[in-house]
């Protein structure tokens, strides 16, 4: 039995054209399982070669992190360039599985159905979502209209707030001057006791 060969993360670094902090960061940010030795060195072999590989080519695609992470976590398998099955889990029964139905088309076919089954959920999840957000929006709207419409009677009433004090001032005034025309009339007229003593 031959033993897996093994790499230095300089190696994988050419080999993959990422630099070394970067694979140590997908390591981390990918949940990738890197083997350590008994001195708790990490080296690679060709697995982990291969999932940087397909990293590259997801990111070649425009996915984001976020998608590739979802990719790489879900129970699925990917394909390497050579077409060997590599296993993006640890769940090796869902391995198992789609190679024990057997031949090469049935594979295609199970890892076929197995990803459309979780992009059909994706996509019933961002339906709801969708859904989610329109009646939210609905809701917001309707808030806004009467919000609107509130404003509105307020600015009515404030304009008739203002149309009242107006009136009130123009009485004010209006009084103001009766009261004056008073004044000037009494003292045009001859003080009572004058009027008294004259006669």
């Amino acid at each position: 039995m031959d033993k897996e060969k093994k790499y230095s993360i300089s190696n994988v670094s050419k080999l993959t054209g990422y630099e070394t902090h970067v694979l140590r960061y997908y390591e981390n940010n990918f949940n990738i399982e890197v083997p350590r030795t008994k001195s708790n060195r990490r080296y690679y072999t060709d697995k982990e070669i291969e999932i940087f590989r397909y990293i590259k080519k997801l990111q070649e695609k425009s996915l984001t992190n976020k998608q590739i992470k979802d990719i790489l976590n879900s129970p699925e398998v990917m394909l390497s360039e050579t077409n060997e099955l590599v296993a993006t889990t640890s769940e090796e029964n869902v391995i198992s599985d789609i190679i024990s139905v057997g031949g090469e088309e049935d594979i295609y076919t199970n890892i076929s159905n197995m990803m459309n089954s979780g992009i059909n959920s994706k996509l019933e999840e961002v339906k709801n979502e969708i859904i989610d957000s329109f009646n939210n929006t609905i809701k917001n709207q309707q808030l806004l209209i009467e919000d609107h419409e509130l404003r509105k009677d307020k600015d009515v009433f404030i304009s008739e707030n203002a149309r009242l004090k107006m009136k009130i001032k123009e009485k004010a005034y209006e009084i103001a001057e009766l009261k004056d025309k008073i004044k000037r009339l009494d003292c045009t007229k001859e003080p009572f006791w004058k009027r008294f003593f004259q006669k």
